[in-house]
């Protein structure tokens, strides 16, 4: 009986046993199978990062790569603005400088008017003087007319007074040819051109210059003269200098001769400025380059100016014209020095 109680708690012992082994080989079974699930999805999260983090990190090497070229391009940019800063400078400069000649130049001439102005008046006092000086005359001539008794006496005194009013009337006569002379010296090298030069240029009545349109002689925002062109501006061109300069006559009234680049309104002043300089420039050196024989003469009368579109040209309206504005214009400058001398040291006698 002791035998059976032993074997059935044997028996019952390695029941409980192997439960307790299935029990842990199943919760054994259970964690592997967890550990494995986690496993899967911790690897496909991690996939997906990696996914993600090589897709950052395209995304992120493109923003470097347009961030390197903006970089360059904004490096371009201030090297423009820092050179145009520079231009601008520069133009400043010289719209100062030219300035300040332009105020020069006006103040002589505003002076030299009223110089003139002052010989005018002068000129019309001596001229009311002879007119009183000849009524007198007149009062004389009728009074010794009606006095027959004093003609003897008075005829001696009468000869001599003619004599002074005779000179009086020959000096103003001549004061009267210098003063028109004098204030006449352009009207007069603009007549001799034009019997010069004949029909076949056409010079400007009042201030004597000739005009090539910059349509003929350039290309748009061109200063080099076209080929074309340089055969009848050669023609013309010297012509008119030759009339200026090879006559001694005209050109001891000759002070410059200046050959300035007009524009139209189209763009900047300073834009413009810079390319009427280099237009009045070209034709120069044009000029200077075809004719060596006449070199000298030509450094010491030409010169070339840019008045950018300062100086428009109109229609009856008050429009600009821009075809006529786009042009270059040769002119001359006369002697006043010589002028002024010769009515003061007359003023002075």
């Amino acid at each position: 009986m002791y035998q059976n109680k032993r074997s059935n708690d044997d028996q019952n012992f390695w029941i409980s046993y192997a439960d307790l082994m299935a029990g842990l080989l199943f919760v054994f079974i259970l964690i592997v199978g967890a550990i494995l699930i986690r496993y899967l999805f911790a690897k496909a999260a991690l996939a997906q990062k990696i996914a993600d983090l090589n897709q950052s990190k395209t995304a992120l090497i493109q923003t470097n790569r347009k961030l390197n070229q903006k970089d360059h391009a904004l490096h371009s940019l201030k090297n423009r603005i820092s050179k145009l800063s520079s231009d601008l400078s520069k133009d400043k400069s010289k719209l100062a400088q030219t300035t300040q000649a332009l105020n020069l130049k006006n103040s002589e001439l505003a002076k030299l008017k009223d110089l003139l102005l002052g010989y005018e008046l002068n000129q019309t006092k001596l001229e009311s003087n002879l007119t009183q000086t000849e009524q007198k005359l007149s009062q004389n001539e009728h009074i010794l007319r009606l006095k027959d008794d004093e003609v003897a006496m008075l005829s001696k005194k009468l000869m001599e007074e003619s004599k002074a009013h005779q000179a009086l009337v020959e000096e103003l006569n001549i004061t009267k040819v210098k003063i028109k002379n004098l204030t006449g010296i352009r009207i007069k090298v603009i007549k001799n051109l034009k019997k010069k030069l004949g029909n076949s240029i056409d010079i400007d009545a009042k201030s004597g210059a000739i005009r090539f349109s910059s349509n003929i002689l350039f290309n748009k925002g061109s200063y080099k003269i076209k080929p074309e062109a340089k055969k009848q501006l050669q023609k013309d061109i010297k012509r008119y200098i030759d009339a200026l300069l090879l006559d001694p006559k005209i050109r001891e009234n000759i002070d410059k001769i200046i050959i300035e680049g007009h524009t139209d309104t189209d763009g900047s002043y300073l834009y413009n400025l810079e390319l009427s300089q280099k237009r009045a420039l070209s034709v120069l050196q044009f000029i200077y380059k075809n004719d060596p024989k006449n070199r000298d003469l030509y450094k010491r009368y030409l010169s070339a100016s840019g008045r950018s579109f300062s100086d428009l040209i109109r229609d009856p309206q008050g429009r600009e014209n821009k075809e006529a504005s786009r042009r270059i214009e040769v002119k001359f400058r006369i002697k006043n020095q010589k002028a002024i001398r010769e009515l003061e040291n007359f003023l002075d006698r």
